[in-house]
């Protein structure tokens, strides 16, 4: 049997491997010279939807008080189940899920510690290995640090040549934001990810493991709670943007 190539996704948080890497992931997982591999590399426990489901106050997403007394650890193991059940959904198997077990309390993933991680597993699939994660370039006027690091992290090790391919995603509901001609020409090749039918199927199962509320089986759909304008968005338009650069990196 011929050897497959191997695909890293390296995620930073739970719900960013669909959000923001989603249809690619579905896609590269149908095809049968690919072994599809994911990483989470933070805890997510700074997520503000912790406090929005501990508060007692009204819930606009669901028009209920929640009040589910969620300790840190209970919040982040109720998170990382949403990440693999989304996973699955997405097409992974089980035992290429990989929940990093050194990984960083979130918001505090250093460019340097995130060069750890992905050369830890650049060791176990070997340098051959695609890279695939966030794009580390500000066009944005915010970027979660941890994304940004992420993505950074991976363009260091690139000029490096300490990995060999790679590919970044931008943040789909950013797009609008910038001048599409000013990327394309000067910065990247924008890609959108096609649809099929099969696809669409996958992602919106992995959007309904994000929605799913039922706190007596300890499901609370804590992506959707954290950032809701980001799954509404995704819902609609599903948009993944792959980047390749034009221009060394």
């Amino acid at each position: 049997m011929p050897k497959k190539d191997i695909v890293l996704y390296f995620s930073p948080h739970q719900d960013d491997e669909l959000l923001t890497m989603g249809v690619d992931i579905s896609k590269t997982c149908l095809l049968e010279n690919k072994d599809v591999h994911i990483i989470l590399c933070t805890d997510g426990s700074k997520s503000p939807a912790r406090q929005r489901l501990n508060s007692g106050d009204v819930c606009p997403k669901h028009n209920q008080i929640h009040k589910c007394n969620l300790s840190v650890e209970d919040f982040v193991k109720a998170r990382d189940f949403e990440f693999v059940s989304s996973c699955k959904a997405l097409g992974v198997h089980s035992e290429n899920i990989h929940i990093y077990e050194k990984r960083a309390v979130d918001g505090e993933l250093s460019v340097e510690y995130a060069q750890e991680i992905i050369k830890h597993f650049v060791s176990i699939y070997g340098k051959n290995a695609e890279i695939c994660t966030i794009t580390p370039f500000r066009f944005f006027q915010f970027q979660h640090e941890d994304h940004y690091n992420l993505g950074l992290a991976a363009k260091i090790l690139a000029k490096k040549k300490e990995i060999l391919k790679t590919k970044f995603f931008l943040e789909s509901n950013r797009l609008g934001k910038f001048s599409k001609r000013i990327i394309n020409n000067i910065i990247y090749d924008i890609k959108k990810e096609d649809i099929t039918e099969e696809i669409e199927d996958k992602i919106k199962k992995a959007i309904d493991v994000y929605y799913y509320f039922n706190p007596a089986e300890k499901r609370y759909a804590i992506g959707s709670h954290c950032v809701p304008f980001l799954f509404e968005f995704y819902k609609k338009n599903m948009l993944t943007y792959c980047l390749k650069p034009r221009i060394r990196i």
